[in-house]
């Protein structure tokens, strides 16, 4: 049995029975490897982790995690990468508040240096080291069926992107069926919540197909992020509302992701956050580079009437704040109309 105070989020698929056991070897780190940590220094203000279900606990010096090894390139964040060798013993850093363990390489000025941790070794089960890629949903290379999905993408991390999702979800779940899915950012249990609490029928996120973040290959994002549609979607959802975290130009492949011919062709609506109006009008012309059209701008931008009144001078788009009611119901409005228009019948020659 591994003794443990805490099992992260980023396991939530993966149940340590009683057969468990920590193992060291000479086992060359990997991705998605399942370890057990102490905490042995706990440093700055980043000492939240994130708990199956979504529940914040404050990791303290002495606690025993199990958790994994993971890729982050967040520009408010760290920027961390898997170890390329590990002994019993070695210190390791706390890079992810999923549960995501590696070398730090690099962080944001107000987060401080990472919370150490003693690495204790993998999690090993039947004689063989757990790795949540073993537990996720399939990958595929194609979407079946014909979804229809609203996307909600942002110039950076921790712009308002959850916030906005949210508000869709709950305008739009009062007279459709919707769904919810997170398809790129870092491992975090408590933005695919949120959707769900809001009234989404289903909600999954990139951890669900074994990724504790989307710092990857593209492809291996990719054909899971069709995975992810796939598994979602049925004929009883209207649409599904996509998070796509982090930023538009980011190390997390969104732009990869959006190119994908077949979630251009699934995807009926795109709503950009910003925090400012260069921000936005950057976004604009990254997804017309895409072959994207911007239904609606929203984020810190909007908060004033100067910030809107400029976005939709300059972006040529409605400004529209996640807060406001009324400005909600137009986006409701805005939305309603593009999934009528999507899935009008198309005319036969």
């Amino acid at each position: 049995m591994v003794r443990h105070d805490y099992k992260a989020s980023c396991l939530k698929r993966i149940e340590i029975t009683d057969s468990s056991e920590i193992v060291e070897s000479g086992h060359r780190p990997q991705v998605g490897d399942v370890v057990a940590v102490k905490i042995t220094e706990k440093k700055g203000d980043y000492n939240e982790l994130d708990l199956p279900g979504g529940e914040l606990v404050e990791i303290e010096e002495g606690d025993i995690v199990l958790g994994t090894f993971g890729n982050r390139a967040g520009v408010k964040g760290y920027i961390g990468e898997v170890p390329d060798e590990v002994s019993e013993g070695d210190r390791i850093d706390f890079i992810g508040s999923g549960g995501v363990f590696g070398d730090c390489l690099s962080a944001a000025k107000n987060l401080g240096e990472p919370c150490e941790a003693e690495f204790l070794g993998y999690v090993s089960q039947d004689e063989k080291i757990l790795n949540m890629k073993d537990y996720g949903i399939e990958r595929v290379e194609e979407i079946e069926g014909e979804p229809r999905l609203v996307g909600v993408v942002s110039t950076r991390m921790d712009a308002g992107k959850t916030t906005l999702a949210t508000k869709i979800i709950e305008n739009l779940s009062e007279e459709y069926e919707v769904g919810s899915l997170k398809l790129t950012g870092s491992a975090r249990e408590r933005d695919r919540v949120s959707m769900f609490e809001s009234g989404s029928e289903i909600s999954l996120d990139f951890v669900d197909a074994g990724l504790p973040s989307t710092v990857d290959d593209p492809e291996i994002v990719i054909s899971s992020a069709k995975g992810l549609i796939n598994h979602a979607w049925n004929e009883d959802l209207d649409f599904i509302v996509i998070e796509f975290g982090a930023g538009l130009i980011s190390n997390y492949h969104v732009q990869e992701v959006l190119r994908d011919l077949d979630v251009k062709n699934s995807i009926f609506s795109i709503c950009g956050v910003s925090l400012d109006v260069m921000g936005a009008y950057g976004l604009k012309k990254v997804l017309t580079d895409l072959d994207y059209e911007l239904s609606f701008m929203s984020g810190p931008i909007t908060d004033t009437t100067v910030g809107k009144d400029t976005v939709e001078d300059y972006v040529g788009v409605p400004a529209l704040n996640a807060f406001s009611e009324e400005e909600m119901t137009e986006a409701k409005e805005i939305l309603a109309q593009s999934f009528e228009e999507f899935t009008a019948p198309r005319p036969s020659f």
